[in-house]
């Protein structure tokens, strides 16, 4: 599988007309498989959720545009703020299992790809609820 421009722009043609502002686009062959990747495009003004994956790291690569990843202690308290660039000083980083984090991409569209391990369980993420 190829992550070219032309899927890149089906997956925003989705973002935008999605109220969320955002879409992603699975990269596995199956949900059986143990590893969880997607292409995420995600738009000004999309709210990603607070959250944390309790049992893995996650890896984040921005592919184009460039967007902010927060990191915060458990009482909510931002601890880091990390812009990831495509091509610039910083395009990647992981992300500690049970870390709560988001994205902020208000600068404009960026399209990253996550990787995490093991098969997803929706009881494995936890929303960071205050």
């Amino acid at each position: 599988m190829k992550l070219d421009k032309e899927l890149i722009e089906k997956i925003a043609e989705q973002a935008a007309a999605s109220p969320r502002l955002r879409m992603h686009y699975d990269l596995r062959d199956s949900t059986d498989e143990n590893c969880q990747r997607m292409l995420n495009v995600l738009l000004p003004g999309t709210q990603v959720p607070i959250h944390r994956h309790k049992n893995s790291s996650e890896l984040v690569v921005c592919l184009q545009g460039s967007c902010i990843e927060r990191l915060y202690d458990e009482q909510g308290k931002e601890t880091e703020a990390v812009t990831l660039t495509a091509g610039g000083e910083v395009s990647a980083m992981v992300i500690p299992a049970n870390v709560f984090h988001t994205l902020d991409a208000s600068s404009g569209m960026s399209v990253i790809v996550e990787v995490k391990a093991g098969k997803f369980d929706p009881e494995m993420t936890e929303v960071f609820s205050k």
